[in-house]
């Protein structure tokens, strides 16, 4: 065992999930789409695919070939492979074509030169990480 206790690190995710809660809302952009508390975009919520920096693959099998903005809520469940085949678990993305929650941070990062440093993108994975399932109250 480490040298935090449970407790410890309970209370260090909850730390850093409020400095990706920070982040979300402020320098990673999330909240431009994302829209707290719906994670996902009020309204027209359809964008090209290169508005987001991927191929057109998936979205050209849509009658108006676009990609819908993802509802974030209740990311745990994918992060934890819960009710899923294991071979299923992360697969994020409209696609499942990132196998991390990192993965599509660092793509964002990228494509939208975020300029997020490893510990801010690691908060802003902490924060995701703890969004409840849809309709459920935030801690």
């Amino acid at each position: 065992m480490d040298t935090f206790s449970v407790a410890g690190r309970i209370g260090l995710g909850a730390v850093l999930a409020a400095r990706g809660e920070e982040l979300f809302s402020g320098k990673a952009r999330c909240n431009d789409c994302h829209v707290e508390p719906l994670w996902t975009e009020p309204g027209w919520n359809l964008h090209r695919p290169e508005e987001i920096g991927i191929d057109h693959f998936q979205a050209d099998r849509a009658p108006d070939k676009t990609y819908k903005t993802m509802n974030l809520a209740g990311l745990f469940v994918r992060e934890n492979g819960l009710f899923m085949r294991p071979e299923n678990k992360g697969r994020y993305y409209h696609d499942g074509r990132f196998a991390t929650l990192l993965d599509v941070v660092n793509h964002y990062n990228a494509h939208f030169s975020l300029g997020l440093a490893e510990q801010e993108k690691s908060d802003v994975v902490e924060y995701l990480k703890s969004l409840p399932a849809e309709g459920e109250e935030r801690e």
